[in-house]
C-alpha cells in the first residue's frame, strides 16, 4: 500500500513537473510573440511617420516632432541617426514662431 501512495505521489510530481515546463515554454512563446508585435508596430509607425515627412505634406507634425526629439534625445549617437532625414537636429528651425 506505501508503495502505491510512493507510486502515484511520484507520478503526480511528475505530471507537475511537465506542466510547470509546458507552462514556462507558452509564456516564453507569447512573450517572444509580444516583442514580435511590439516590434513590427514600431517599424510600421516609423516608417510612416517618416513617409508622411519625406511627402511634405505633415510639416506641422514633423516641426513638432523634431522639437520633442530635441528635448528627449541626449545621446550624440541617437541624433546622429536622424542626420540626413526630415528630423534631423542640426539644421536650426526657422518659423518657431510663425503658423
Amino acid at each position: 500500500m506505501a508503495d502505491t501512495i510512493s507510486q502515484k505521489l511520484e507520478l503526480a510530481r511528475l505530471r507537475e513537473r511537465k506542466a510547470r515546463a509546458t507552462t514556462a515554454r507558452l509564456r516564453r512563446s507569447l512573450d517572444q510573440s509580444n516583442r514580435r508585435t511590439r516590434n513590427q508596430l514600431k517599424y510600421t509607425l516609423g516608417a510612416a511617420t517618416l513617409a508622411l515627412a519625406e511627402s511634405g505634406k505633415g510639416e506641422q507634425f514633423v516641426v513638432g516632432l523634431r522639437r520633442w526629439l530635441d528635448h528627449y534625445l541626449s545621446r550624440p549617437e541617437d541624433r546622429a541617426v536622424l542626420r540626413h532625414t526630415p528630423f534631423s537636429l542640426e539644421t536650426p528651425e526657422v518659423d518657431h514662431g510663425s503658423q
